[in-house]
């Protein structure tokens, strides 16, 4: 019967994947390249075949290799989780967390954060990550994050995660635009109106579908960009309007770079949530993380979203 292969062997595997050169991998480990070649031929037979093709440059997966790697991967960085949660269970949260933050709350949120965790949980280190909300979500699913705070369309499904509140959504164009001098702009008038959206899977994209569709009007998606920076500057450069959360563009209508009127008949809401990674257990510093960014933006969200209404628009 085969030996089981060691924690060292899988790591070995990720190794020679990851560099794709034996002689990488050996330079790497500071070892003989025939030393990883013989390690590599007893880790493929314990597996009963072959992992690699070698190739004029160096190796690389085959089919079943490319199959396992994930797997392996996932394995080892849950054994690595679990050793590092046993060792801290009686010291403070230590460890990396990986948290994303969609671009229209990361500007306003990221510093406060970081200032919070570096004055409760110094072990602890942010690896910040901020984007549009369908690439942040789908960066949660597929296990690259360990939290993320994003938004969620109303209409879907919920009860996942931590709902914290409901963010209005705006039509932003550049200062002196009549389409948005007022507080509020009725859904329909976005009829043929030249828009930038971000790509998909974005799923705004289907919210807007829905109600155009409902009030028998038709988009005009001139730009796809999965940048908000970039999508307000070629607002304010005029000609092109976005759809964006309120927060989003909060310092750019005082500043009277942008101008916004917030979209009704149907409201545009999303459901901001904080959610954690499904893929594995959280961690003690997951934990920490959750509870400080939880607390922060149930306080200051109304702070950021409400202001319109407040006198800011001009």
């Amino acid at each position: 019967m085969t030996s089981p292969l060691s924690v060292d062997q899988w790591l070995l595997f990720l190794q020679i994947a990851e560099c794709g050169s034996l002689t990488v991998t050996a330079a790497a480990r500071d070892v003989a390249q025939s030393a990883i070649s013989r390690q590599l031929g007893a880790i493929e037979r314990a597996c009963g075949g072959k992992l690699f093709e070698r190739t004029a440059r160096g190796v690389r997966l085959n089919e079943i290799g490319q199959r396992l790697y994930p797997r392996v991967k996932t394995w080892v960085t849950a054994g690595q989780l679990l050793t590092e949660d046993a060792t801290g269970l009686l010291r403070e949260p230590a460890g990396v967390v990986r948290i994303g933050i969609i671009d229209s709350l990361a500007e306003s949120l990221c510093g406060p954060i970081h200032a919070k965790m570096e004055r409760l949980f110094p072990k602890v280190r942010l690896h910040l990550v901020s984007g549009m909300s369908g690439r942040v979500s789908a960066r949660l699913e597929n296990g690259e994050l360990d939290i993320a705070l994003f938004s969620e369309n109303t209409r879907g499904r919920s009860g996942r995660g931590d709902g914290i509140a409901r963010m209005p959504h705006v039509l932003i164009s550049a200062p002196g635009d009549p389409l948005t001098a007022a507080e509020t702009i009725p859904f329909d008038q976005l009829h043929n109106m030249p828009l930038v959206i971000p790509g998909r899977p974005y799923a705004f994209h289907n919210v807007l579908e829905h109600w155009a569709g409902r009030r028998g009007i038709q988009l005009n998606i001139r730009l796809e960009c999965d940048s908000l920076n970039l999508q307000k500057k070629l607002v304010g450069a005029g000609g092109i309007y976005a759809i964006v959360g309120m927060s989003a563009i909060r310092a750019e209508v005082a500043r009277h770079e942008l101008q916004a009127a917030r979209i009704v008949q149907p409201s545009l809401d999303r459901n901001i949530v904080l959610r954690l990674s499904s893929h594995a257990a959280p961690t003690e510093a997951c934990q920490a993380v959750h509870a400080v960014v939880s607390r922060h933006v149930k306080q200051v969200l109304p702070t950021l979203t409400q202001w319109m209404s407040e006198g800011h628009q001009p």
